[in-house]
């Protein structure tokens, strides 16, 4: 398993805010190590730390419900009904339980078999923390076959540096915090990656007085990604988790 060292950043645990504002209580349940694939896959796919968007398939929500030809039908056509959804997955890496969900899963999957090496390497990279940088994952996939799965996935594996001048995350305010880094898909499935400074001007970004958290992401003329993240949801074991 290639886990970055780059995004690792494990280290001593330092200054973190705290808050007084109270921890949603599904994710406090139980520890992770006792999730089970529910679990991990709904806070993967709908929480506080990661949200879907998702898109219909344009060859398929667009053909003509008789001749196949390409046209925009009623929201009633069994065209309509039928389309493929194409689904982008938007999470927060550098968030601890975001993760510790991607580590139960591999567990799961181990089912006891795993090495201890990599049991070691899971556990550091589920509690690490990311003191310098804020670092989105995305990953896509579709509801069935004929989704334009692999024109969105070639989106998300290139190395594009028009990303910079079109990316960011942005605060209460207006106030906007452009794509320092992006890299592309790798082999341990956890997906794209959209890396941003943590600190501007030696003081963090994202604060409790921010309110939300707004990433944006224009992929391509075809699949613009736009989600929002509430701050005061964001807790996780007391502190702000992003």
């Amino acid at each position: 398993m290639n886990l970055s060292r780059r995004l690792l950043i494990l280290t001593i645990p330092g200054l973190l805010l705290l808050f007084s504002l109270t921890t949603p209580a599904q994710w406090d349940k139980k520890p992770y190590a006792e999730w089970s694939e529910k679990d991990a896959q709904k806070l993967l796919n709908d929480s506080p730390w990661a949200k879907t968007q998702s898109f219909d398939s344009p060859m398929e929500a667009f053909r003509g419900p008789v001749t196949g030809r390409v046209g925009v039908n009623s929201p009633t056509s069994p065209s309509a009904r039928d389309a493929s959804h194409l689904y982008f997955r938007v999470r927060f890496l550098s968030a601890k339980p975001v993760r510790q969900a991607l580590s139960r899963q591999i567990e799961l999957k181990q089912k006891g078999g795993m090495k201890q090496e990599m049991a070691e390497q899971l556990k550091q990279f589920a509690s690490g923390e990311f003191l310098e940088y804020i670092v989105l994952a995305v990953t896509t996939d579709a509801s069935d076959a004929g989704a334009n799965v692999q024109q969105a996935s070639a989106l998300l594996r290139r190395d594009n540096a028009e990303f910079k001048n079109t990316t960011f995350l942005e605060i209460k305010g207006g106030k906007r915090l452009f794509l320092q880094e992006f890299q592309p898909t790798r082999p341990d499935g956890f997906g794209a990656r959209f890396v941003f400074q943590r600190l501007v001007d030696g003081k963090p970004f994202i604060t409790p007085e921010s309110e939300e958290i707004h990433f944006v992401a224009p992929l391509s003329d075809t699949y613009k990604l736009d989600r929002r993240f509430k701050i005061k949801d964001m807790m996780y074991e007391g502190k702000l988790e992003y």
